[in-house]
Parts: structure tokens; sequence; C-alpha cells
């Protein structure tokens, strides 16, 4: 990074006005305050100048994305929603609940680990795009 000597700042000038970061701020200081916030607010605001918000819709790779991240989800909580059946049922669970239980829980997790391999591999060529365009 290259400074421009004329865009220095002289540490020297602001040891010239001591401060206490416990003393009360002056009338004088609060004046000046109000008036520089005054006049650095623009005076009149032209209708033209203004930017309305462009409504976009998002586009069908965002939405089978974030529906992907929808279905992991409620996946998630069905799969909550079942192992809390089954411990307030009271009974010991049987070989085949514990197997489809466990098989349940596998494929959630393989299907969060390809959702996460899928974001990271389109992270990547999305910063290697960024790259090859500075």
């Amino acid at each position: 990074m290259n400074v421009l000597p004329t865009q220095m700042v002289n540490v020297a000038d602001f040891a010239a006005t001591p401060t206490s970061p416990t003393a009360p701020a002056h009338i004088d200081d609060i004046a000046k305050f109000r008036e520089t916030l005054a006049n650095a607010a623009p005076t009149s605001v032209n209708p033209a100048d203004q930017v309305t918000p462009v409504p976009q819709e998002l586009s069908s790779s965002i939405k089978a994305v974030l529906n992907q991240f929808d279905s992991l989800n409620a996946h998630a909580s069905q799969l909550g929603q079942m192992a809390d059946a089954m411990r307030t049922s009271g009974k010991d669970l049987q070989p085949g609940q514990i197997i489809d239980m466990t098989m349940r829980c596998q494929e959630m997790v393989f299907q969060a680990e390809l959702t996460s391999n899928v974001a990271n591999r389109s992270s990547d060529g999305v910063q290697q795009l960024f790259r090859q365009q500075s």
C-alpha cells in the first residue's frame, strides 16, 4: 500500500488537545458537533437521486440450493421427532427400530456431507472466477 505524503496525518496535532475519557463534554463541543452534523447532512434530496430497490427473483440454482438446505432441516426435524417418540414410549427398542433409526441417521449425514461438498466446490469455483477476472 502506497501512502502519499499528503495523506499522512500529523499525530502532534492531536496531542495539543488534551482530553480525559471521564471528562464530560463541554457545551461548545456539543454545539460544534451539532453544527458539523447539520452541515454534513444534505439540505435537499432530489427524488430522482433516490435509489429504489429492485425486486429480484431468485435464480433456479439458488432456489435448488435453498431447497436442499430446507430438505436437510426437515429431515433432521423428522429424525428428532422420531427419536423423542421412541424415548418417550418407555419400551425397549427392538433391533429393527435401532437399525431403521441408524440407517436414517446415516442417510441424513450422507446428504449433509454431499451438500457441504457441493457448496465448497461451488465456492471454490466462484473464488477462482474472481481471481481470473482481477
